[in-house]
């Protein structure tokens, strides 16, 4: 039960980082030309996303790796809705620009990856698995909270480069 428990929170962590990572590297990019900022985002977040989720399936401990999977892209598709409520309405105060359709198809893919990783990557998943450990708590923790404070400081007080 400890280990599943601490699986479950990784797997929170790992998508609360990846989540403030992406969008503060997307950040300056983006606000310079939102053409810029799309393109880089539909070719580094899949990556950042892939990443991470490969770092969670090796970590889950059960008996059915699908069991982890359709967990890790619960967990994926909730981080992705509430940080983006959090990001666009009470950081940025621009919830018009959440809810398009581009918004969607995302949390589509993004609810997907974890099942088209296990298609492609399953036996490096098997092959791979390992424990969850207090470091990998503490170095993708880290990387999540500097990246959510350096961007609501670079919102809030309107930074530019």
């Amino acid at each position: 039960m400890k280990e599943n428990t601490k699986w479950l929170l990784y797997n929170l962590t790992v998508a609360f980082s990846i989540y403030w990572a992406g969008n503060l590297i997307l950040w300056f990019p983006w606000s310079l030309n939102a053409n810029l900022g799309i393109g880089l985002m539909l070719t580094m977040m899949p990556l950042l996303w892939g990443f991470g989720i490969y770092h969670c399936l090796i970590r889950y401990n059960g008996i059915k790796i699908l069991t982890g999977v359709i967990i890790n892209s619960i967990i994926l598709l909730m981080i992705a809705i509430v940080a983006d409520y959090l990001f666009f309405g009470l950081i940025r105060g621009a919830m018009n620009d959440l809810y398009q359709p581009t918004t969607f198809y995302g949390y589509g893919f993004l609810a997907v990856m974890p099942f088209l990783e296990l298609l492609f990557f399953k036996k490096s998943i098997i092959r791979k698995r390992c424990s969850v450990t207090a470091n990998d708590f503490i170095s993708v923790g880290a990387i999540g909270i500097i990246s959510l404070l350096l961007l609501i400081a670079i919102i809030k007080f309107d930074l530019k480069i």
